[in-house]
C-alpha cells in the first residue's frame, strides 16, 4: 500500500518540539544528579547551573513554539486542533495553551523552571542538596509531556502529536485525503473557558502551586542537614509568597465561577476547588509557624511536615484531577489519558522522600526504605497492587506517628497566655481542617481503592463541618495579636478583651436580627453555627484593627498581619451572608407557566419571558426585548424595570445573558450579574431557541422530535410535555395477538400565556402495518403525528408540524446575592495584607 504524501503539513514544528521536549527532560534530570554530586565536587555547581538554564530555556522555546501553532492554526496537530479553532477570539489563545493537561503542565515547568533561576541564588551552602531535590520534580515533570514508549509503557503525552498518529482519530476517512488541511479546522476551546478570568486564573495558581516547591526542599534540607531552623528565615518569605498567590488564584478560580458559570455561586466544594483550597491551608499553617521558630525556637517537627504536607498535597491535587479517577464528580477534572500509574508514581516517590526524612533511626530509615522498594516492585509485577499500596500507606503513616512520639513529642506544653500558644492552636485548626476536606474529597478515590460506592457528600454538608472550624481560627487571629511570647499578663488586657468581645457580640447580634432571627428555613443548627461564625469572624475584625490602632499606634510597619486577618474574616462573613441569604426571584404572574415546564427545569425558580411581554418578578418587572448574535454567542436584551411612586415603570438597567452554540462544543450557559453596593443580581438562560427563524412563520413541513416520557419538546412559543402512554391491551394479550395494536399518547400543549391542552395521538398496528394517526391543535396551528416508537430505548419519534407565526421566548433565571461585596473587598483587603508583609521583609 502506497503511503499518502499529506500537503500542507508543517512537519518542522513537530519535530522541533519533540526535539526540545527530550531536552527539557534531560536538563532537568542531569541538573538534578550533577546538583547531587557537587556535594563533594564543588566545581560541578558551575555545570548543574548550566543544565538548569538549558531546561529554562527549553521550556520558554516550548511555551513560545506553541503559540505560535496555536496562533497560526496547525491544525495537523492534535493539541492545536483540540483546543482552538479559526473563529475564536485571539485573546483566549493563551488559555487554549492551557487548557488541556499537556498545556497546564508546561504551565507548571514554566513557573518553577522561572523561580529556580531566583532561589538558587539565594541558597549559598544549601545549593547542592535543595537545588538537586527542585531538578528531581522538574524531571518527574518533564516526563508527563514527553509521550514516548519504553517496550509497551508509554510515558507522558505530548503535545506535538500529529491528528492523524493519535489512536482516537488515524482511522477517520477525512485523513486519507492528501489535502484535508485545506478544509480542516480546529474543535476549539470549551465555551466555559472562553472568559479572561481563564487566562490570568490558571497562571495565577499554578504560580503558587509551583512556589510550595520552595518550602518543600528548604524543609527536607532542614531534616538533612539536622539545621531545622536555619533555613526558615529564607523558607517564611516563599511560605507567604505562597500564601499570598495560591490563595489569590483560588479567589480568581472563585470569580471566574461567579462570573462564567451558571450553579450560581463562586464556590461550590467541587473536588479540584477543594484539592487547591487544602494545600493552602497548608502552607498558611507552615507560614505561621516559621513566626513563632523565627522568635522562638518551637516545635519544628509541625513546620517540617506542614511544609512537606502542602506540596505533597499538590501533587494530590495532581493526581485527582488529572488521573480520570474523579469521573463526573468535577467540572474541572481533565479526561484520563492513560497517565494514572505515572501520576501516581510521581506522589508516593516524594510521599517516600518526605516520609524517610522525617525518620530519625537509621535502621527505620533502612527499613523504610528497603520496604517501600519491595514493595513498589510486586505491586508493579502483581495484579493486587492496591493491596501493597494500602500496606505501604499504613506503614508510612505508623512509622512517621511513632517517630514523632519518640524523638520529636514536646512534653513541656505552651503556656496557654503565649502567643506559641494560640499560633498553634491555630495552625493546628487548619491542618485537621485540611485533613477533613481531603477525606471528602478523595471518596471517588476510596471507592476505587475500596471497591465500595460511597456518595460524596454534599456542599452544605461542607459547610456543617468548617463553619466551627472557621470560627475558632477566628478567634485565634484575633487573641494572638495581643499576646506575648512564652506568657502573658492576662489581667493587663481584661479591658481590651472585653471591649473587642463586646463590640463583636452587639455587631453579630444586630447582624444576626436583620438577616436570621424570623427566616424558618434554616435549621437551628445553623442558626447556631450562623452566629457564632458572625460572632467570631466579627471579632477577628474589631481585634485586629484595634490592635493596630492602640497597640501599635497605627505603626504602617505592623499593619500587615492586622490587615491580612481583617481581610479574610471579611472574606468569609461575605461568603456566610451572600450564600446563606442568597435568594431567587420568582415571578408573580407567569407561575401556572412554570408549573406545566418539564422535569429539567426548576418550576419555582424559572421564570419564562415571551419577547416584547413584561411581567412583575418581585417588586421588580422584567422584560424580554430580543436577541443578537455575535459569532457563536447569542445575547439576550433582558430589561429589568423599578416602578416608581406614581406607578410608572422605569428602566432600571439592562442585562445580557449569553448563551455560546459552538457546533462542536455544544451549548453553554453565561450569566450576566448587575453589581450593586450591597447586593449583585444574577441572570442566566436556562432554555432558548438559537435557530435563526424564531420570530418568522414555520414551514409546514414535519419537524421530528425524539424524547422519553416526560420530556419536554419547546416549539416557537408553545411547549408539550410527553405526559403518558397507554395501551388497548396488555403484554399477555398483545403477545397472543400480535397483528393488532392501540397506543395512546397523552400529551400536554402549554402556551406562553400559562393555558395547556391535552392532546391524544394514536399509534396503530394493524395487520402488522404500522398506521400513524395525526392529532391537530387547531388554534395553536400545531399538528402532530406519533411516527414510531422504540421499545429497546423507551423513545418515542413525534413528527410536529407548526404553522403559525409565534414569539420567541427564553426561560431564565434571576438571583439575589445580598453582600457579596464584603467577600470581594475581603479578598482584596487580605492580598494587600500579605503584599505589605511580603514587601517589608524583602526590605529587611
Amino acid at each position: 500500500m502506497n503511503e499518502i504524501e499529506y500537503v500542507g503539513e508543517r512537519l518542522w514544528a513537530g519535530q522541533f518540539g519533540h526535539f526540545l521536549v527530550i531536552i527539557l527532560f534531560v536538563s532537568s534530570l542531569f541538573s538534578a544528579i550533577i546538583y547531587w554530586l557537587s556535594k563533594k565536587e564543588e566545581k560541578l555547581i558551575k555545570t548543574a547551573r548550566l543544565f538548569l538554564y538549558v531546561h529554562f530555556v527549553s521550556v520558554v522555546s516550548i511555551f513560545l513554539l506553541m503559540v505560535w501553532m496555536l496562533f497560526h492554526h496547525y491544525f495537523e496537530y492534535q493539541y492545536v486542533w483540540q483546543h482552538s479553532n479559526r473563529s475564536m477570539d485571539k485573546q483566549f489563545i493563551l488559555s487554549c495553551l492551557w487548557e488541556g493537561q499537556e498545556g497546564s503542565f508546561l504551565l507548571w515547568i514554566f513557573w518553577q523552571g522561572l523561580l529556580s533561576l531566583i532561589f538558587y541564588r539565594t541558597l549559598g551552602k544549601k545549593e547542592p542538596f535543595v537545588m538537586s531535590v527542585y531538578m528531581l520534580v522538574q524531571a518527574f515533570l518533564s516526563t508527563m509531556i514527553l509521550g514516548v514508549y519504553v517496550g509497551d509503557v508509554k510515558i507522558g503525552s505530548s503535545m506535538f502529536l500529529l491528528l492523524r498518529e493519535h489512536p482516537n482519530f488515524m482511522n477517520l476517512p477525512f485523513l486519507q485525503n492528501p489535502e484535508y488541511l485545506s478544509t480542516l479546522d480546529g474543535r476549539g476551546l470549551n465555551p466555559l473557558l472562553a472568559n479572561y478570568w481563564m487566562t490570568i486564573h490558571p497562571p495565577t495558581l499554578f504560580l503558587g502551586f509551583s512556589s510550595t516547591l520552595i518550602p518543600f526542599v528548604l524543609a527536607l534540607w532542614g531534616l538533612y542537614s539536622k539545621e531545622y531552623y536555619g533555613w526558615q528565615k529564607e523558607g517564611i518569605k516563599w511560605a507567604f509568597f505562597s500564601v499570598l498567590v495560591l490563595g489569590a488564584g483560588i479567589l480568581m478560580g472563585g470569580a471566574w465561577a461567579y462570573e462564567a458559570l451558571s450553579f450560581g455561586g463562586f464556590w461550590a466544594w467541587d473536588p479540584v476547588e477543594n484539592s487547591s483550597l487544602v494545600p493552602w491551608l497548608l502552607i498558611v499553617a507552615a507560614a505561621h509557624l516559621m513566626i513563632l521558630n523565627n522568635k522562638n525556637k518551637g516545635s519544628f517537627f509541625s513546620t517540617h511536615f506542614f511544609s512537606l504536607a502542602a506540596f505533597i498535597l499538590v501533587l494530590y491535587s495532581t493526581f485527582l484531577t488529572r488521573s480520570g479517577i474523579l469521573g463526573n464528580a468535577s467540572v474541572h477534572a481533565f479526561t484520563d489519558l492513560g497517565m494514572q500509574g505515572q501520576l501516581l508514581l510521581f506522589i508516593l516517590f516524594f510521599i517516600g522522600i518526605s516520609v524517610w526524612m522525617l525518620l530519625e533511626d537509621v535502621l527505620l530509615k533502612n527499613f523504610y526504605g528497603l520496604s517501600s522498594i519491595i514493595m513498589l516492585f510486586f505491586a508493579i509485577v502483581n495484579e493486587n497492587d492496591r493491596l501493597y499500596l494500602i500496606v505501604w500507606s499504613v506503614m508510612s503513616l505508623g512509622l512517621l506517628v511513632y517517630s514523632y512520639i519518640k524523638h520529636f513529642y514536646q512534653k513541656e506544653e505552651e503556656d496557654l497566655t503565649s502567643k506559641e500558644f494560640w499560633i498553634f492552636l491555630g495552625s493546628l485548626l487548619l491542618f485537621i481542617a485540611g485533613i477533613i476536606i481531603t477525606y471528602f474529597t478523595s471518596v471517588p478515590v476510596f471507592n476505587k481503592l475500596f471497591n465500595i460506592n460511597k456518595a460524596p457528600i454534599k456542599p452544605e454538608d461542607y459547610n456543617l463541618w468548617m463553619i466551627p472550624f472557621a470560627a475558632f481560627i477566628f478567634l485565634t487571629t484575633g487573641v494572638s495579636q495581643y499576646l506575648r511570647y512564652s506568657k502573658t499578663n492576662v489581667a493587663a488586657l481584661k479591658k481590651i478583651f472585653l471591649s473587642d468581645f463586646g463590640i463583636s457580640l452587639i455587631a453579630s447580634i444586630l447582624i444576626y436580627i436583620v438577616l436570621y432571627i424570623k427566616d424558618d428555613k434554616i435549621s437551628t443548627y445553623n442558626h447556631i453555627m450562623y452566629t457564632l461564625l458572625l460572632f467570631f469572624s466579627f471579632y477577628s475584625v474589631v481585634a485586629n484593627f484595634h490592635y493596630w490602632w492602640t497597640i501599635t499606634k497605627m505603626n504602617l510597619k505592623k499593619i500587615a498581619s492586622a490587615l491580612s486577618h481583617i481581610g479574610f474574616a471579611l472574606l468569609i462573613i461575605g461568603a456566610l451572608i451572600s450564600t446563606s441569604k442568597k435568594y431567587n426571584l420568582i415571578p408573580l404572574n407567569t407561575s401556572v407557566l412554570s408549573e406545566r415546564l418539564g422535569e429539567g427545569f426548576d418550576k419555582q425558580k424559572s421564570i419564562v419571558l415571551t419577547q416584547g411581554d413584561t411581567i412583575a418578578v418581585g417588586n421588580l418587572f422584567l422584560q424580554y426585548e430580543g436577541k443578537e448574535k455575535k459569532g457563536y454567542n447569542y445575547y439576550f436584551k433582558v430589561n429589568y424595570f423599578r416602578e416608581k411612586e406614581n406607578k410608572q415603570k422605569e428602566l432600571w438597567f439592562t442585562l445580557y445573558p449569553r448563551v455560546q452554540d459552538n457546533p462542536i462544543m455544544g451549548k453553554a450557559a453565561d450569566p450576566d450579574t448587575k453589581h450593586f453596593l450591597w447586593y449583585d443580581i444574577y441572570t442566566h438562560i436556562t432554555y432558548a431557541d438559537l435557530s435563526e427563524d424564531a420570530m418568522s412563520e414555520k414551514s409546514e413541513l414535519p419537524t421530528n422530535y425524539k424524547g422519553h416520557l416526560h420530556d419536554t419538546i419547546f416549539l416557537s412559543n408553545t411547549f408539550v410535555i410527553l405526559d403518558s402512554l397507554y395501551a388497548n391491551k396488555s403484554y399477555e394479550e398483545f403477545s397472543k395477538n400480535p397483528d393488532e395494536l392501540e397506543i395512546t399518547i397523552r400529551m400536554k400543549v402549554v402556551e406562553a400565556s400559562g393555558k395547556y391542552t391535552y392532546i391524544f395521538p394514536k399509534y396503530f398496528i394493524k395487520n402488522k402495518t404500522v398506521v400513524p394517526s395525526t392529532e391537530k391543535v387547531s388554534h395553536l396551528g400545531l399538528s402532530f403525528t406519533i411516527w414510531k416508537l422504540y421499545p429497546d430505548t423507551e423513545e418515542i419519534e413525534i413528527a410536529v408540524i407548526e404553522k403559525k407565526q409565534s414569539k420567541d421566548f427564553i426561560v431564565m433565571e434571576a438571583s439575589v446575592f445580598p453582600m457579596i461585596n464584603v467577600l470581594w473587598l475581603g479578598c482584596i483587603v487580605m492580598c494587600v495584607g500579605l503584599i505589605v508583609y511580603l514587601m517589608q521583609s524583602l526590605k529587611k
